[in-house]
């Protein structure tokens, strides 16, 4: 008599493959190593865990999915971290991975279709705030914002201003200048140095986030010193429902473009190109209209952009600009120039009609101001022509 057999269902199998491009390396990087204490350039900056490392050189790029230390040399996806740092198997790796990125290691065929998620905020550890104690961070931000004053900051006071802010813009951002100071890594089993430009986002009169921005030639570009849930700067309250909000990239390009066209548009930034929307900031900005996305002239500055949505309006920095700082060092008031055509757009129509274009600008200017009409014949004399010229566009 024949002996029974046992049916057994085809087992499961993992197919990496068609998970990879589905993990977020960002997720699984701070699910490893805690908040990164440098954000900026392509990506976010850690101490790297594989060798001491007194400044952070481990680096994450979330939009390419790798991770590289500038240190040591070494580099990988999600999966080889993981294995890393847990000195596990590489199934186990995945299944670790997979489950932070809240997606499946288990698929029944290759074709499985995945829906792209990213991190799940519920997979992540509850943030507390990291860097100097709070007391401490709120001391350094109020003395650097005294010392960029002195001699001794006077170097960084140079590079603001080559940056197109001017001093009242510096001041009402609380800008500063560290000379050197020891921020502690999470554990606080070590610290590291910094310096340079000190930038302090605030909620009303929480500090939520201080950071240095290092000298040119320095790894990372910039290092956090304190944070304690930044949702955007300057602040929420700079949103203002019913009203033209522009965001751009970084806070030097935010306080330049409220400086230049502040009295049209809101100005915010996220921080970074790789910071995504708070809830708090999604429902602010739904009230406002239009929404402009100001971020760099490159591929990170276009993805960034994205994250806004599909009725915000993209303006890129002109063609040999990457980001509006070399708009404005390209010539004085070219920022509000370029801007007029959006700003103008947004404008509403009892706001318009009450101005004057082309030829009747001249006229009025004439009418009302005889220094104007001198000058604007003294113009026309120069160039060879006389009488009301005709304005073309």
């Amino acid at each position: 008599m024949p002996s029974a057999r046992t049916m057994h269902a085809p087992a499961e199998r993992l197919d990496w493959r068609a998970i990879k491009d589905h993990v977020d390396v960002e997720a699984v990087a701070v699910a490893l190593l805690g908040e990164p204490p440098g954000r900026g350039g392509r990506g976010l900056w850690w101490h790297c865990p594989l060798h001491d490392d007194r400044n952070p050189s481990f680096n994450v790029d979330p939009q390419r999915g790798r991770w590289k230390c500038f240190g040591c040399g070494e580099s990988g996806d999600a999966v080889e971290l993981v294995m890393r740092l847990s000195n596990t198997t590489f199934l186990d790796a995945v299944q670790h991975v997979a489950e932070l990125a809240g997606v499946s290691p288990l698929m029944r065929s290759a074709r499985a279709t995945i829906p792209k998620l990213t991190a799940r905020a519920s997979t992540r550890p509850p943030k507390r705030p990291s860097g100097l104690p709070h007391a401490d961070a709120l001391a350094l931000v109020s003395e650097a914002a005294g010392r960029l004053w002195t001699p001794e900051g006077a170097e960084a006071l140079a590079y603001l201003h080559n940056r197109g802010l001017n001093d009242e813009t510096i001041r009402r951002a609380r800008l500063g200048y560290v000379r050197d100071v020891a921020i502690p890594t999470r554990d606080g089993n070590r610290s590291y140095r910094a310096s340079g430009v000190v930038v302090s986002w605030f909620d009303g009169d929480r500090l939520t986030l201080a950071k240095i921005r290092q000298p040119e030639g320095k790894t990372p570009k910039y290092i956090d010193v304190f944070r304690d849930g930044p949702k955007v700067f300057p602040s929420l309250e700079s949103i203002r429902p019913g009203f033209h909000l522009t965001a751009v990239e970084g806070e030097f390009d935010c306080l330049l473009l409220a400086q230049e066209i502040g009295d049209k548009t809101a100005v915010v930034t996220l921080g970074s190109a790789t910071s995504r929307l708070d809830s708090d900031v999604r429902r602010a900005v739904r009230g406002c209209s239009p929404l402009f996305v100001a971020t760099d002239a490159d591929e990170a500055g276009d993805k960034a952009a994205r994250l806004w949505g599909a009725r915000a309006i993209r303006v890129r920095p002109p063609q040999g600009c990457n980001d509006w700082t070399d708009v404005h060092t390209s010539g004085r008031n070219r920022i509000r120039y370029l801007w007029g055509r959006h700003l103008l757009m947004a404008a509403p129509r009892d706001e318009l009609a009450t101005q004057r274009w082309g030829p009747a600008l001249r006229q009025h200017a004439a009418d009302e101001d005889p220094a104007s009409k001198a000058w604007l014949q003294r113009f026309d004399a120069l160039i060879g022509r006389g009488g009301q010229r005709e304005s073309t566009y």
